[in-house]
């Protein structure tokens, strides 16, 4: 359960009104890059970098110091106090893994090291023989968390690249709010979150297709959307080719008849965990889970059904 290498990118499809004031910020966070774009007032690019860089210093499986990677050190059976934001997003992680039915997994990071996903460089993808030692120490429901403190019951690793990202956009979203910004787009490696109007307009995207055909129009009325997506990025293994998004039932490559999916929400962080464990899920249970919790999605299947377009709750 790894967010797809390559995400399907969000074209700007509307523009701004000529006699409003637009700040447009820039940069790069996470691995990616990041653009705050403001209609009238806006804020200081230091004090987005400044949210940015907390995200990073507590999130990040790149940084040997981060919270995150302290807390993949630190023995198992032990409690151990965490920040409120660490503490919020395992939380969260936790109920979307019961949603999800388990394709929501970011207890799995040993695996994802593995194959070669994470922050760990490998030469070769594992063999069916280490996936199968390394699944006993794979999960997110080895962690208790309770009054602000977790705690691992086994040496899992946990990765948490699959919602930091967009619980990155939601604080620079926040930083916006709290400072009065009314209208703006906050986008983050391909995670959005948009709020009030483009001047006189909608915020409006186009989620790119896999045939290059029209953008399909996505009207975002205070709403953040994700979309995680594999159609130009795979690997060969065991001479099939996979996407890089892992099955945590098995620890192997998941197999899907998506191409991409996008997921609308008000949250991103929720955006984005929902569009990843859907890829990997596939389209009938991703269908389903969409109906059953009212999201609206947009799955577009892969080459072999014509890259077919599937909109739950437009």
């Amino acid at each position: 359960m790894l967010r797809a290498l390559l995400i399907p990118i969000f074209v700007l499809l509307s523009a701004c009104s000529n006699d409003q004031s637009i700040q447009v910020i820039t940069g790069s966070t996470m691995g990616t890059t990041y653009t705050i774009k403001t209609i009238g007032i806006g804020v200081a690019q230091r004090q987005i970098e400044q949210v940015l860089s907390k995200v990073n210093q507590t999130f990040s499986t790149w940084d040997p110091n981060s919270e995150l990677s302290l807390l993949n050190r630190k023995p198992i059976n032990q409690w151990i106090d965490v920040s409120s934001e660490l503490f919020f997003v395992l939380s969260q992680s936790q109920k979307l893994h019961q949603q999800t039915h388990g394709f929501f997994d970011p207890g799995i990071g040993r695996l994802i090291d593995a194959w070669g996903f994470g922050s760990v460089k490998v030469d070769h993808k594992p063999s069916r023989a280490q996936v199968s030692k390394l699944l006993p120490l794979s999960g997110i429901q080895y962690l208790q968390l309770k009054n602000g403190k977790v705690k691992k019951t086994k040496n899992i690793y946990i990765n948490l690249s699959a919602i930091a990202k967009g619980f990155g956009v939601d604080q620079v979203a926040r930083l916006l709010s709290e400072h009065w910004v009314n209208n703006f787009l906050v986008e983050i490696g391909g995670e959005v979150i948009a709020r009030g109007k483009n001047g006189d307009k909608e915020w409006t995207l186009g989620i790119e297709q896999p045939d290059g055909g029209t953008p399909i129009s996505i009207k975002l009325n205070n709403q953040a959307i994700a979309t995680s997506g594999n159609y130009r990025n795979y690997f060969v293994w065991e001479g099939e080719p996979y996407m890089h998004i892992l099955d945590p039932s098995s620890g192997l490559p998941a197999r899907s008849d998506l191409a991409s999916v996008s997921v609308l929400h008000k949250q991103a962080m929720l955006s984005d965990a929902y569009a990843t464990a859907m890829m990997a899920m596939g389209s009938k249970k991703a269908v389903d889970l969409a109906r059953q919790l009212n999201l609206s999605v947009v799955l577009i299947l892969n080459k072999h059904f014509d890259f077919k377009v599937v909109k739950i709750n437009p």
